[in-house]
């Protein structure tokens, strides 16, 4: 009888113990579940979105923190931040691109090339097209251009420059030859932006032949944007 029981309490603790082995690599299994290489992928991504944020909002810190003190340096000096307001306003005023503005800078004067065409060459490669002033400008905004026009017109976000036959339509007002391109910045490097082996301009005066003339000034004038701007899409987002 005591050997019965005996084998009946070793059955029931082994049937316990499973029962807490089975249980336990269960819970091991569910808590180390397998992970693929995409939402490894896809968790890092998000991480990486997640730091990006953080990294924008605490550039906005930075600069309320410093809009914060010039207020308070300019109430404790003149108490009021009336000049502090006026300049940021004058500052909105240059980038909309609607005050004269005058620095160094380079100017660019573009004709058409005067030489006799090559045999079977396109004549379209003699002319300035709409794509040769907007590859200058990009160049000159990549080297650090402060303000641009063409043929005195202001270059904004929004100018459009047209191709129309032997002119070139900006803004709407329509230009013949010469085509003057002015760049207020820094004029080392608005120089080396023009002036380098590979840029525009050294490809268009020796490749396809352009007449193409440029010069440093230590004052070049550019003229306010002359037209009205309206919007019919976007709105101003407050908070920001």
């Amino acid at each position: 009888m005591r050997k019965i029981t005996s084998a009946f309490i070793i059955i029931i603790t082994f049937v316990v113990l499973g029962y807490f082995i089975t249980f336990h690599f269960k819970n091991i299994s569910e808590e180390y579940s397998f992970v693929s290489i995409q939402n490894i992928t896809g968790l890092q991504n998000e991480i990486n979105r997640k730091k990006e944020e953080i990294r924008s909002v605490n550039s906005v810190i930075v600069k309320k923190r410093d809009q914060l003190k010039q207020y308070e340096v300019a109430i404790k000096e003149e108490g009021t931040i009336k000049e502090v307001l006026r300049s940021k306003i004058e500052i909105a005023r240059i980038h909309s691109g609607f005050v004269d503005l005058e620095g160094s800078g380079v100017i660019i004067v573009l004709r058409d090339s005067e030489r006799d065409l090559y045999k079977n060459e396109d004549p379209n490669n003699l002319i300035v097209h709409e794509s040769d002033i907007l590859v200058l400008l990009n160049e000159l905004k990549v080297a650090g251009a402060e303000a641009l026009s063409v043929n005195g017109q202001r270059v904004l976000f929004m100018t459009d420059v047209k191709c129309t036959g032997p002119t070139i339509t900006i803004n709407g007002f329509t230009y013949g030859q010469p085509f003057i391109i002015k760049a207020i910045g820094n004029t080392t490097a608005l120089n080396a932006a023009i002036s380098s082996p590979n840029s525009s301009v050294v490809i268009l005066k020796e490749v396809f032949g352009l007449d193409i003339k440029s010069r440093i000034s230590p004052r070049v004038r550019i003229t306010k944007f002359s037209e009205n701007t309206s919007f019919k899409y976007l709105t101003v987002k407050e908070g920001y």
